[in-house]
């Protein structure tokens, strides 16, 4: 079998396939007739983020069984084409941690002590400066740690042993988890901003949190904050943070990644008191050597042995199980993306109840579902293999039961989840055309299908409250699809479910809430096909 290798990789990598019997094609730089030759031979491909795997490419792959990316981050993969293609996506989700880790701490130190700028006019320009480079000491200075996963974590173990305060802010941090971590937890990312010395970011580009440090939260920060990013560019309005260097509200930044890289036009390397680096924050002898020989293994066992180790887009050991599965996997899912956005933050407790049945594979099930619960805050880095690690840096403990029997469904999946001290329970089933739909919130009875976007509401069981949610849809011109109520007694709590065919404005979601007899608005958006866009 033949592993095309279209990015530099570690030599101890290349050696440990041929070491298993494997032919290694390496085309670097390759492009047109060359790369389709040897696309057109490749059993596996193995990438680092120099390659664009797109669908075109995988056109002309008929032989490919697996993608091996060496590295974390899959967004130069079209994932989803390569699933409809029958192509396992294999990544190293833990290969670089250590290394982005210590780089976060070296850019903090250099920032604080001005030692790039020191070293230039040093070296460069011969100049004895010591007063223009006074710099600040870390102890007993706040640093707020945006995103608490994998990374996040362990720098703010390491603050901590610089006798920093540290803040943390993570939507899916429990209190518990964060007393283990012995920082201190925040629920409101603007006051924590207003708190800081130093910042740090650790989360993911999602829809949510791209282009989050912008203007407005510039100005909502500490003055003369210092500011660290080893995660993703796009997490910063480069321009914004250029002007807030220039007039020092901010004091300074430290960047490893940017909006474009490389990062020609950022107005960053312009600004005064920056610290840039070119990406260097998985660059050590030992991280590549680590995510080499752990790609290598992967794509070999993968081809071998149809072992499919940290794949992405196949939470089960093959295709044939996964298709079987399809139903039950998509339905867990989206209940997991409803739980999420139906809770909110603090979760720390998740109980899966799985009635009826049958159910198999209830690990892939259980990972899948963390995924659906995970993915809406941390984005593509969510998959359903490593979905229960990431729940377990945040403190979030999954358990579960089973029973042949169900009172009312075939088969039911009823989740109770504890967040914040309070307990929440969510239902949902297939009927016979597969189709999962959600049949319980909170005691309530409802029935509608688990796709687009729902409008949830509490409401006080009185005359007129449908009527005024339709009215003020209607005026803004939001259509309404399909409608469900439950409710308990009657002239008691009235829970509906309304899917509306376009996204609710926050301004919308607030005027529905003041309604008379109305308790809470909330929205749920779901993607409306999960498994065709595998992450």
């Amino acid at each position: 079998m033949i592993v095309l290798i279209t990015d530099k990789l570690d030599e101890a990598a290349i050696t440990a396939l041929r070491d298993r019997g494997l032919t290694v094609n390496c085309v670097y730089d390759g492009h047109g007739a060359e790369l389709h030759q040897a696309l057109s031979e490749a059993h596996g491909w193995i990438i680092r983020s120099g390659t664009q795997i797109t669908s075109a490419l995988l056109d002309v792959a008929p032989k490919l069984v697996v993608i091996g990316r060496a590295g974390v981050g899959v967004d130069n993969i079209d994932v989803a084409a390569a699933t409809k293609r029958g192509v396992a996506v294999v990544n190293t989700p833990m290969g670089n941690t250590i290394a982005a880790v210590e780089h976060t701490m070296a850019l903090l130190l250099s920032l604080a002590r001005h030692v790039p700028a020191a070293h230039h006019s040093l070296v460069n320009q011969h100049h004895w400066e010591r007063s223009q480079f006074t710099g600040v000491e870390l102890y007993e200075k706040s640093i707020g740690i945006v995103g608490l996963g994998k990374i996040g974590s362990r720098v703010a173990v390491r603050a901590r042993a610089f006798r920093m305060n540290v803040l943390g802010y993570d939507p899916y941090l429990s209190q518990e988890r964060a007393n283990d971590l012995g920082i201190e937890f925040c629920v409101d990312l603007d006051n924590m901003l207003g708190r800081c010395d130093f910042l740090s970011l650790h989360m993911p580009v999602t829809a949510a949190t791209a282009g989050l440090i912008d203007e407005k939260l510039i100005a909502r920060m500490k003055p003369g904050i210092r500011i660290v990013n080893c995660a993703r560019g796009n997490l910063i309005d480069e321009t914004a943070l250029a002007a807030a260097l220039r007039n020092g509200h901010v004091a300074g930044a430290a960047v490893d990644v940017f909006e474009q890289e490389p990062p020609l036009k950022s107005p960053l390397l312009s600004a005064p008191n920056v610290v840039a680096t070119p990406h260097l924050g998985a660059s050590t002898e030992e991280s590549q050597r680590q995510v080499g020989l752990q790609v290598a293994e992967q794509v070999a066992d993968a081809l071998q042995h149809g072992v499919y180790r940290e794949a992405v887009n196949i939470p089960v050991k093959d295709w044939a199980t996964l298709q079987k599965l399809e139903p039950q996997l998509a339905m867990v899912e989206r209940l997991g993306t409803v739980a999420q956005q139906y809770v909110g933050g603090g979760i720390s407790q998740v109980q899966v109840e799985y009635l009826g049945g049958p159910f198999e594979e209830i690990p892939a099930l259980n990972n899948t579902l963390l995924k659906g619960m995970l993915a809406a805050a941390l984005g593509e880095s969510v998959n359903a293999v490593n979905a229960p690690v990431l729940a377990t840096e945040r403190g979030i403990q999954l358990a579960h039961t089973e029973s042949s029997r169900s009172k009312d469904y075939n088969s039911l999946v009823r989740l109770r989840i504890v967040a914040d001290g309070d307990e929440r329970t969510l239902a949902a089933t297939t009927f016979a055309d597969l189709q999962p739909r959600l049949v319980e919130l909170d005691g309530h009875d409802v029935e509608l299908f688990l796709e687009g976007i729902l409008l949830l509401f509490m409401n006080v069981d009185r005359p007129g409250v449908i009527g005024d949610v339709g009215r003020v849809l209607g005026e803004h011109a939001i259509n309404i699809a399909h409608f469900s109520l439950g409710r308990k007694t009657r002239g008691g709590e009235a829970l509906a479910v309304v899917v509306v065919d376009e996204p609710v404005p926050a301004t919308v979601i607030q005027q529905l809430s003041e309604l008379k007899n109305m308790r809470w608005v909330k929205q749920v958006v779901l993607d409306p096909d999960p498994l065709d866009n595998e992450s």
